[in-house]
């Protein structure tokens, strides 16, 4: 398929262009057993992720809650559920902080240095502005023409007001945009549900939701973009 009048790429920046390595699951786990308190590790994990499918389902927020606030609620949830007596705003800016040893995956600022100048770049993330995963990929040294936070638009992808908000802050029509994200509702259909086109990354083989619209490209790594592009 030849891209034509391909003007911009936007870019989802968790687990697309930063590994978050597993964050902040093992964290907070990290966090209970210095509590003092004994909890089976299978068990955790189950309810770890309970909690954040139930609070983190992007289309469900409502009314608009900053994501440090979601975060907050899972970790008073988990808390409360295994008795665990700590200082939530500690914990929680401790959380935060940590978020800034997290690393690209390694194909990505060579990606980014290649696609400047010769596309405009837009970082479009559920996040809070001063979210550390956002200013990792700032200091990478590439111009980004937008930077559209969840924050700023005060509504998450897949809503097509915050995607409609970046193509007016890129001054691109859909058809002159393109998409890049890891997660299917909220990158790819998102960014179809408005008529931009989207790349799916896939890193880890999983299987596209039949019920979502398709993805135009599936990619294993940020790399195999200069295919699709035909660069």
């Amino acid at each position: 398929m030849v891209i034509e009048n391909l003007k911009g790429v936007i870019f989802d920046v968790h687990k697309t262009l930063v590994d978050d390595s597993g964050f902040p699951r093992d964290r907070i786990w990290r966090l209970i057993e210095k509590s003092g308190v004994t909890v089976n590790r299978e068990l955790y994990f189950e309810l770890y992720d309970k909690i954040t499918r139930q609070l983190f389902n992007w289309p469900e927020i409502n009314p608009f809650v900053k994501v440090r606030e979601i975060h907050r609620r899972r970790l008073q949830q988990i808390y409360r559920h295994f008795n665990v007596d700590r200082n939530i705003e500690n914990d929680l800016n401790f959380l935060w902080e940590s978020l800034a040893a997290c690393q690209f995956y390694p194909e990505v600022p060579e990606v980014l240095h290649k696609l400047s100048g010769k596309f405009k770049l837009a970082l479009l993330s559920n996040a809070d502005a001063d979210d550390p995963l956002l200013e990792i990929v700032r200091r990478c040294g590439v111009k980004f023409d937008a930077i559209v936070t969840s924050e700023q638009a005060k509504c998450y992808k897949p809503d097509r007001k915050i995607y409609e908000l970046t193509l007016k802050k890129l001054a691109l029509s859909p058809a002159e945009a393109i998409m890049v994200g890891d997660s299917p509702a909220p990158d790819i259909g998102g960014a179809k549900n408005v008529g931009i086109r989207a790349i799916w990354i896939n890193r880890h083989g999983k299987i596209f939701n039949e019920y979502l619209p398709k993805p135009d490209w599936e990619i294993q790594s940020l790399s195999a973009i200069f295919e699709v592009l035909n660069l």
